[in-house]
């Protein structure tokens, strides 16, 4: 049973749906359960701002009405695009670190199952997430404006989108996050809650009324593309493809995709950010993304570029793949099959979370299998935290097959864990690695390796009357040993972080990097520099040191140094964002890395600049310009996934996304280094159930 004593609220049950204008009197909200939210979990004290939050439903929508009075304090809402990943809520990203916003939390059979997120801000501009389906984005309605206090925000929730609904006793919580001050304020709470989002802390809702289907719509998205290129790519084409997603009980699906397209790829990774490692990069793909919440789920502590068993960026793009995912009760399980040309990529993962969130346990089996090649890895591992300040977990990998001559070079091992309030955080971790684990479809930047791993922070908060609004300094440390010629690695980093109520944010950093390369230790530091960005986060926070986001428009300068390889290497970071009337955002970027070499060697000098433009013209459909080039060679050592020589792209994007299918239209990929000629014109159809749900 759960330790803390939760709040708890009745649903009540109307006939007819309360009155969503913002503006309406609160008067028509009579029917409805009003809480308050009262406790500011990022400061760890009473909330400086009221709350007030009416909820109802009539079994078909879950209505909600937020009043937020502020005072002293500015309203900031900038975003007008809904679905619109511009932040970092705590699920997928979305309005909240950049905006003012409030949201719902929900889950529907408890702690341990399906979490639902629907936010919005002051003008009522919304995002949604889901654990279960990152590419979560059914059609909901939302509203927010102004008013004498400070500003309303209703919303009109789908219960239908929301596997498991039932009528009875769910999880939920109410949350308010004020961008001036960093403040996250909340319904249900307890003196050692930092999350907002953590089910542990939050209320219980009774629904006394719900209506649906015995078993959630099944969802099938056909889409048409056409393409047209240049010759030298493979010249002009069509395709026709589909996914599916067939839900077999109300927490379980089977889902698939026929000849899939990942053309609609928008997210801008591209860096010239130095590294002597292998590059990672996001996974964005739908068929990876859906069930992605079930694998990796283990916790780790100090990890600063070790592995994951399964690392699905680095899969093809499969033929055709089916998979699996559901939860019941206090499991959580999913597989799925992705089967290429001659290659087949499998993964299957089991989650277990104990009643009162204390105790969480995963076990994890990844599959490989190529021509003359076979590689299977399996990890389990098991966390534990008492619900307020201690944690700590255990996990142990091991990988069979072609590549793994020994047992005890294919085992990973690692363990840790520490202490975290609002101001203080404490963490140790020790973790042996065997020389040939490095499974094919996982990641893993140090095999070979055994050693610890350590890390501080401490956060000061001051008054409004002083000059900052919070100083915080941490320090990191790790020492790991190879099996030959002494240490393997290195690292020492110490972070002075100041941030003034003007949200100027100054980080002054100190600290040292090497790597073994043969007999020699190398230094690859970066350590020492500064950090100044304007318009930056609100506060100082542990819970994501060191600070919280940026604003829609910061501007930011940074410089690092240190020894790099036989040379000295300078890196400056330039980027600025402006608002272009009310709809439109113009970003620059210009990077520059210079690696000075000793006596007659040529110096490494690489410049990175990108202009781009985003319009967001409507609430659902963005178009979005983007120009970038690399010039000259990166520093040595390079770890690969970098322009040597000259690369240039451009790109350009538009999105309409409505109820029932979506429309892309694009040239060219932020994603690639140079811009391949074509352009790409993609429609989407969802039959059944709505995107993600």
């Amino acid at each position: 049973m759960p330790l803390l004593a939760l709040a708890a609220l009745t649903v009540p049950a109307v006939a007819s749906p309360p009155p969503l204008a913002p503006r309406a009197p609160v008067s028509a909200w009579s029917a409805a359960a009003k809480v308050h939210l009262t406790r500011d979990v990022a400061h760890g004290a009473a909330a400086a701002q009221a709350t007030t939050v009416y909820v109802c439903s009539d079994g078909t929508y879950l209505y909600v009405r937020f009043d937020a009075a502020q005072s002293g304090e500015p309203v900031i809402a900038e975003q007008r695009a809904n679905n619109t990943v511009v932040g970092g809520s705590n699920i997928n990203g979305g309005i909240a670190w950049t905006d003012d916003a409030v949201w719902v939390d929900l889950w529907p059979t408890g702690p341990g199952g399906f979490q639902y997120q629907f936010e919005a801000n002051p003008i009522g501009a919304h995002n949604e997430a889901s654990s279960e389906n990152v590419d979560f984005e059914p059609h909901w309605r939302s509203y927010g404006a102004a008013t004498p206090s400070g500003y309303a925000v209703t919303m009109a929730i789908p219960l239908a989108v929301i596997h498991g609904a039932h009528a009875g006793t769910w999880r939920l919580q109410f949350v308010r996050y004020v961008r001036a001050t960093g403040a996250l304020d909340v319904w249900s709470s307890g003196a050692a809650q930092i999350n907002p989002d953590d089910p542990a802390y939050s209320g219980t809702g009774s629904f006394t009324q719900v209506s649906r289907a015995p078993l959630p719509k099944p969802r099938i998205a056909p889409y048409i593309l056409g393409e047209a290129a240049s010759r030298s790519i493979g010249g002009s084409t069509s395709r026709v493809g589909m996914d599916f997603s067939i839900p077999v009980a109300q927490t379980a699906s089977f889902f698939g995709t026929f000849h899939p397209d990942y053309s609609d790829v928008e997210l801008d990774q591209q860096s010239i950010s130095p590294t002597v490692f292998q590059r990672t990069y996001s996974e964005v793909r739908p068929f990876f993304t859906q069930a992605a919440s079930y694998y990796n789920a283990f916790n780790c502590a100090i990890c600063n570029g070790f592995r994951t068993t399964l690392y699905t960026p680095g899969i093809p793009t499969p033929r055709e793949g089916y998979a699996f995912e559901g939860r019941d009760g206090l499991f959580g399980l999913a597989a799925f099959d992705a089967i290429g040309d001659r290659r087949t990529d499998a993964a299957a993962a089991l989650n277990y979370t104990s009643p009162d969130s204390h105790w969480n346990g995963a076990f994890q089996h990844v599959i490989t299998e190529l021509p003359g090649l076979f590689d299977s890895t399996s990890e389990g591992g098991i966390s534990w935290s008492d619900g307020k300040y201690l944690s700590a977990y255990l996990n142990d990998a091991q990988e069979t097959g072609t590549l793994v001559s020994s047992p005890a070079q294919g085992n990973w091992i690692d363990g840790g864990g520490g202490f975290l309030d609002q101001h203080f955080a404490l963490f140790a971790s020790m973790r042996r690695v065997g020389s040939q684990f490095n499974p094919v479809d996982g990641f893993d930047s140090h095999p070979g390796v055994a050693g610890y791993g350590f890390y501080t922070a401490r956060v000061w908060t001051f008054d409004k009357s002083d000059v900052l609004s919070s100083a915080g300094v941490d320090l990191f440390l790790d020492r790991y040993q190879g099996p030959q010629y002494g240490a393997a690695q290195s690292d020492t980093q110490v972070l002075l972080d100041m941030l003034t109520k003007s949200s100027v944010d100054l980080q002054l950093y100190s600290g040292s990097d090497y790597w073994r390369f043969g007999p020699t230790m190398t230094p690859i530091s970066q350590n020492g520099g500064f950090s100044i960005t304007y318009h930056s986060g609100t506060q100082n926070n542990l819970n994501n040191f060191p600070a919280h986001g940026s604003s829609a428009t910061p501007t930011q300068i940074q410089y690092y140094t240190g020894r790099y390889g036989t040379g000295r290497l300078d890196t400056w970071y330039r980027s600025t964002t402006l608002r272009v009337g009310t709809r439109g955002l113009m970003t620059f970027a210009l990077d520059n890395t210079a690696q000075w070499m000793p006596g007659n060697a040529p110096d490494n000098v690489q410049w990175f600049e990108d202009a781009s433009y985003a319009y967001q013209v409507t609430p659902d459909s963005s178009v979005a310009i983007g120009v970038r080039r690399i010039v000259g060679m990166p520093p040595l050592p390079n770890g690969g996934g970098n322009c040597e020589g000259v690369c240039s792209n451009i790109s350009v994007a538009y999105h309409l996304r409505l109820k029932n299918y979506e429309l892309y239209a694009a040239y060219g990929n932020p994603n690639t280094l140079v811009t391949v000629p074509q352009a790409i014109l993609k429609l989407i159809f969802y039959a059944g159930a709505q995107k993600g749900s």
